[in-house]
């Protein structure tokens, strides 16, 4: 009986020490800083230039499993 009161006193603990480790910015924010701000021009460029990156490591990750997959039927 003892370990379970222990056991919640110290689920309870880290939840309040987790609550209390968000900058406190997020939680004055009604949305809880979901809302978006808008970006600079620099920053919209670097986020363009990293989904276009992001695209071309997809597309070379894919061929590579393609090949694969053709040369396990040519192998049998």
């Amino acid at each position: 009986m003892v370990r379970v009161v222990w056991f919640i006193a110290i689920v309870l603990a880290a939840a309040a020490a987790q609550e209390l480790s968000q900058p406190p910015e997020l939680m004055q924010q009604p949305d809880g800083g979901a809302a978006t701000v808008p970006l600079s021009n620099e920053d919209a460029e670097l986020v363009k230039e990293l989904a276009l990156i992001e695209r071309f490591e997809l597309l070379r990750n894919l061929e590579l499993f393609e090949e694969q997959e053709a040369k396990k039927p040519q192998e049998q």
